[in-house]
């Protein structure tokens, strides 16, 4: 069976000052047979995954500070849509509905989150992803820490608005995540992790 594994950061929203930070599995200084390579990494900055749904976040706000939308918008939202050789759907089936941006931010719909990734614009959402800090390191000083992945629109296919509107197509660290939380967390202004 494989261990659990998590990570935890506490940020402080108003100055960026990282409260709390841990990791596990982990060792015991006290222990040398529980140091190893593996533990001694720290998966809060060094390791990237795909936000998914937590990154659909960033997606309403952009579209928010754009002006395209409220958070009483109404939108349409089918379970699937079919978009180049792709289909994309929502999580759980379910008919075609009305939903507010709240709403459709509340179920976490793909869908939703599509139509609000179009309304941007590849430049767009590209623009505030970086706003965001996505794809470069946030400088907390923490040894190894990685930029993630975003790759310049120049790159993108015709599947990648949608996908990266609804969290997929790029990753970021568990450091970045807070940062994107916090920024929202802080009225839209953003500070630099620091741990000092």
């Amino acid at each position: 069976s494989r261990a659990k594994s998590g990570t935890v950061v506490v940020m402080d929203p108003k100055t960026g000052h990282i409260l709390a930070q841990a990791s596990a599995p982990t060792f015991d200084p006290n222990n040398s047979a529980s140091i190893t390579l593996d533990r001694l990494r720290n998966p809060a900055v060094q390791d990237v995954y795909e936000p998914g749904s937590t990154g659909k976040v960033i997606t309403v706000a952009a579209a928010m500070e754009e002006k395209k939308i409220s958070p009483d918008t109404i939108f349409t939202i089918p379970y699937s849509m079919k978009i180049y050789d792709r289909t994309f759907h929502d999580h759980e089936k379910h008919p075609t509905q009305r939903l507010t941006t709240t709403g459709l931010l509340a179920v976490s719909s793909n869908t939703g989150a599509i139509q609000i990734g179009n309304m941007l614009g590849q430049d767009t959402l590209y623009e505030y992803l970086r706003k965001f800090g996505i794809g470069e390191s946030t400088d907390s000083k923490l040894p190894g820490e990685s930029a993630g992945i975003l790759h310049p629109v120049k790159d993108w296919s015709g599947t990648s608005l949608p996908t990266i509107a609804f969290g997929q197509g790029y990753s970021v660290t568990a450091m970045q995540a807070t940062s994107v939380f916090a920024t929202i967390a802080n009225d839209g202004v953003r500070v630099k992790p620091t741990i000092l």
